[in-house]
């Protein structure tokens, strides 16, 4: 504790590096280069993403009616941006890894729960016209800032600090830590947004012309409610609610639908 804490508070604590796939499709993105081909090929560098991205093509929740079987027709199907996006979040599961057994049961824990609210979050967004692979993206990318704190530990010789402790430490700095990591990653603003509002049922949204649309953080926000809380839950008015055109009689039974699509 006496060693990372300093290196958290005085912004020296090492951040991961994006894995090279999403590092290219990303400087691509922002380039506006990334045609169809362009992105197949940057996709068929990694055959775990290819598989994982035509797996999901196929998927009850995209609901192709015939199978999809190579990466250029999944591409198609998805479209570049939503593809791209996928792409992106498929890449970062290469970071959840780690040796120590309570860094790995924690990183593992970390990696479900944003998956978790990730693919709830995009079966939302074809409800409120939100590209899902930015839904899905900013689902995984809520507590992103946990990765610097669990993969330093994991790198030291000996781990003193219990289970109990490491969580704590995380949920009071992984938002700080997800900003610097975002930025470093050139990662775009809405999505950095996103580590400060998820637990925020009442944020004031990302839009800055006061408009009431939902956006992907307000899908994010919800989702992560609806995940963290057993089901019997009472879900409190606000902003996000408003914004998503649901009352509080509404949401559980429109999350509960949203959840069964992705099984």
């Amino acid at each position: 504790m006496e060693q990372i804490l300093p290196l958290i508070e005085n912004g020296q604590l090492p951040l991961p590096t994006l894995p090279a796939i999403a590092q290219k499709i990303l400087q691509a993105n922002q380039g506006d280069t990334l045609t169809t081909e362009a992105l197949g090929h940057l996709i068929e560098q990694d055959p775990a993403i290819t598989a994982h991205v035509i797996k999901i093509a196929n998927s009850p929740l995209v609901g192709c009616s015939t199978e999809v079987t190579d990466l250029k027709t999944a591409i198609g199907l998805f479209g570049v941006m939503y593809c791209s996006q996928l792409a992106i979040s498929l890449a970062l599961k290469q970071l959840f890894r780690a040796r120590h057994n309570v860094i790995a049961e924690l990183i593992q824990q970390t990696w479900e729960e944003c998956s978790h609210v990730a693919s709830l979050c995009m079966a939302m967004a074809k409800s409120y016209s939100i590209n899902p692979g930015t839904a899905y993206l900013a689902g995984l990318l809520h507590k992103i800032g946990a990765l610097p704190i669990l993969r330093w530990l994991d790198e030291q010789p000996e781990l003193a600090l219990s289970k109990a402790d490491i969580a704590l430490m995380v949920e009071q700095h992984h938002a700080n830590l997800a900003d610097r990591l975002l930025d470093d990653w050139c990662f775009p603003t809405t999505l950095c947004a996103i580590p400060h509002t998820y637990n925020n049922l009442n944020h004031p949204g990302l839009s800055q012309s006061g408009q009431s649309q939902a956006s992907s953080s307000d899908l994010v926000a919800a989702a992560y409610y609806f995940t963290s809380s057993n089901v019997d839950k009472i879900w409190p008015d606000g902003a996000v609610l408003e914004r998503l055109g649901l009352t509080t009689d509404e949401i559980q039974e429109k999350m509960e639908h949203w959840q069964s699509l992705i099984g």
